[in-house]
């Protein structure tokens, strides 16, 4: 497994989609701060669009995973969803999820847990500030 924090990588993100090229699956974990999914999550998805292998992404498929502090969640999660749908790739049952502290959420062993069971893998997460989004 090979993680990527996309404000990182925010600018080289139009290279980002090729680093898929042998994964089984992705991960998009994203925040919803105010009114959506962050700029660099889209950047990655349009990034994909234009540059991404479109045979690989066929075949790829991709979980959701979007937490809010305030509201959004529900929607940032069938943003990525329908935005993978038309990328044409496979999207699996995701989830999201409002938390009132992002560092507590962050911190707690049992949400790891759970997110590790929804993937079916081993995973660590990180639920950064607004614009910091991840892709697994």
């Amino acid at each position: 497994m090979e993680r990527y924090n996309i404000f990182e990588y925010k600018n080289s993100i139009s290279t980002l989609p090729q680093t898929m090229k042998d994964a089984d699956g992705i991960i998009l974990a994203t925040t919803v701060e105010w009114l959506g999914i962050g700029g660099f999550m889209y950047q990655f998805l349009d990034a994909c669009w234009l540059y991404g292998d479109k045979e690989k992404i066929q075949s790829l498929y991709m979980q959701p995973v979007v937490m809010s502090t305030t509201y959004g969640e529900r929607e940032g999660m069938t943003s990525l969803e329908n935005a993978w749908e038309m990328l044409g790739g496979l999207p699996c049952n995701g989830f999201c999820g409002y938390v009132e502290d992002m560092v507590a959420f962050e911190m707690n062993k049992d949400y790891s847990l759970i997110i590790e069971k929804k993937s079916g893998k081993s995973l660590s997460y990180d639920f950064p500030e607004a614009e910091r989004t991840s892709y697994q």
